[in-house]
């Protein structure tokens, strides 16, 4: 839990340092600016996507240990306090770039809560 703590946070910074910051936002200079950078606009979106895996296993395996202990069922508290830290990535990405880190936390949420069903099958 800890490795996937780190790479979603590390996945996560590189994500947002790689991809290119357009303020205020006009989509035609965003993509331009993707274009002509393609090795960081490829590496941005390597990050993102690992990065959004990571930390939807987390996410998913923390709605997982609360569900179980809503029903007061036994759960390994280390691993449960390690889910629980995809919240501190969310945090400190917020505190770099709050629009970026909005659209990585969705992305990490809707495939973690996807993907709930296969986890609860798995364990038991």
């Amino acid at each position: 839990m800890w490795f996937l703590f780190i790479v979603g946070l590390l996945c996560g910074y590189f994500m947002i340092a790689w991809t290119p910051a357009v303020e205020p936002f006009v989509l035609v200079t965003f993509l331009t600016d993707m274009i002509f950078d393609p090795m960081k606009t490829f590496f941005a979106l390597v990050s993102f996507f690992i990065g959004f895996i990571s930390n939807a296993i987390l996410i998913r395996a923390a709605t997982w240990h609360t569900l179980q202990a809503w029903r007061k069922e036994p759960t390994n508290r280390k691993e449960q306090f390690l889910s629980y830290s995809v919240l501190l990535t969310f945090f400190i990405l917020a505190t770099i770039d709050v629009k970026k880190t909005a659209i990585f936390f969705l992305f990490s949420f809707v495939y973690g809560m996807m993907s709930m069903s296969v986890y609860k099958e798995r364990e038991n």
